[in-house]
């Protein structure tokens, strides 16, 4: 019959072998050489070899090895001569925080041994009081619960990055569907005030316009958020996308949503076909950059130039998108802030920061860029121009 120690020890050296280390490199930092000596002793009774020591009398000769070497384990004394007591693993924790650190320490010392444990050590052994089973054991178990450590801190790093992107949609629904609901009940304010005067047929259809397009609008929102939260998923696809083809629509989806507003929009590209890595949410970029556009415009007439040209940065190949306009344009302070989530710290970004928040997580999922600059340098009340870089398809 097995013994439940042997068959967890049996099992931990089976994790160990499946994590691909046939051999467990053990960092050694101890100045007294009868203890070294105990160690190497203990260390050639295990059996199947399994454990390897690098040895150092010093902690600043120990740290140099382990920024140039790969090891599994360190085995610690904390009273070393240049350094000692918590010192000792505070500035070992400092250089790492991924591998286990079994602390050695004297009968007299346990006290301190337990607080370097609470430090972040995972385990200490008393001079005198070990064999070659406790080093075993200590050294297998410090190795898995570190692994476990790390699983934990993996997921608790998922979840929180869940947590906050549920609180970013929830945003983009206050925000947006706000919007949406206001236009609607605008619409229908329009109509009461209208309804039994025959001659205003026109203000009923242009209102009747404004419902149906805020109800495609809130449509759309929900299938844009559905697939925003799937940007880190691999499902979603990043594929080659012809960006004049959703750029001429949502030129149309601009006009027809802003009858009442004079727009003229240039497109000054060499090529009539120009291939990014994308997918449809394209669309929304360019929507939300050409509405800010006009939204925040307070000429007669909205003049936007959009320039598409290449750019090489780093050895990638990027399709350049400048949309330069005439608008009120935004200061030093508003461009640092104004593509973070629901930045309105300025009056002049009043609307602008959680779209444009949403528009810079879709470029990155592209692996581009986006960034906004004055129209005329040094002059932002000129105008706008908003800079979006997108790997080309070669």
């Amino acid at each position: 019959m097995v013994d439940k120690s042997e068959k967890r020890d049996q099992n931990l050296k089976i994790g160990i072998e499946n994590t691909h280390t046939r051999t467990i490199n053990v960092l050694l930092i101890e100045d007294n050489p009868g203890d070294v000596r105990l160690i190497q002793e203990m260390v050639g009774e295990i059996q199947n070899k399994l454990i390897k020591l690098e040895i150092y009398d010093n902690l600043v000769d120990g740290i140099q090895t382990l920024n140039q070497n790969e090891f599994q384990v360190i085995l610690l004394d904390l009273s070393l001569p240049d350094s000692y007591g918590l010192e000792t693993i505070n500035r070992m924790l400092e250089i790492t925080n991924d591998l286990p650190i079994i602390i050695l320490t004297e009968t007299d010392d346990q006290l301190l041994a337990i607080e370097a444990v609470k430090s972040g050590a995972q385990d200490y052994l008393i001079k005198g009081n070990i064999n070659s089973d406790f080093l075993k054991r200590s050294i297998y178990y410090s190795i898995e619960r570190q692994n476990i450590k790390k699983e934990l801190k993996k997921s608790e790093e998922k979840y929180r990055k869940a947590f906050l992107r549920a609180n970013f949609y929830k945003d983009i629904f206050a925000h947006d569907m706000s919007n949406i609901l206001q236009s609607i009940i605008s619409a229908v304010q329009l109509c009461s005030l209208h309804s039994n005067i025959s001659k205003e047929q026109k203000n009923l259809k242009e209102a009747s316009e404004i419902i149906e397009s805020s109800i495609n609008r809130g449509a759309k929102l929900i299938s844009t958020v559905r697939q925003l939260s799937q940007l880190e998923d691999s499902n979603t696809s990043i594929r080659s996308i012809e960006l004049c083809i959703l750029l001429k629509k949502s030129i149309m989806n601009l006009k027809n949503a802003y009858q009442s507003r004079n727009i003229n929009i240039h497109i000054d590209s060499q090529r009539k076909k120009v291939f990014i890595q994308a997918n449809n949410l394209l669309e929304d970029i360019f929507e939300n950059v050409l509405i800010n556009a006009v939204r925040h415009n307070q000429n007669s007439t909205v003049e936007i130039f959009i320039k598409i040209s290449n750019q090489e940065e780093n050895g990638i190949k990027y399709i350049k998108m400048e949309f330069i306009d005439n608008g009120i344009g935004i200061d030093d302070s508003g461009k640092e802030i104004i593509f973070l989530r629901g930045s309105k710290e300025d009056i002049n970004l009043s609307g602008m920061g959680l779209g444009l928040s949403l528009v810079n997580k879709i470029i990155e999922s592209y692996k581009g860029k986006i960034w906004v600059e004055d129209k005329i340098k040094g002059d932002y009340t000129k105008g706008s121009n908003f800079i979006i870089l997108i790997p080309e398809v070669i």
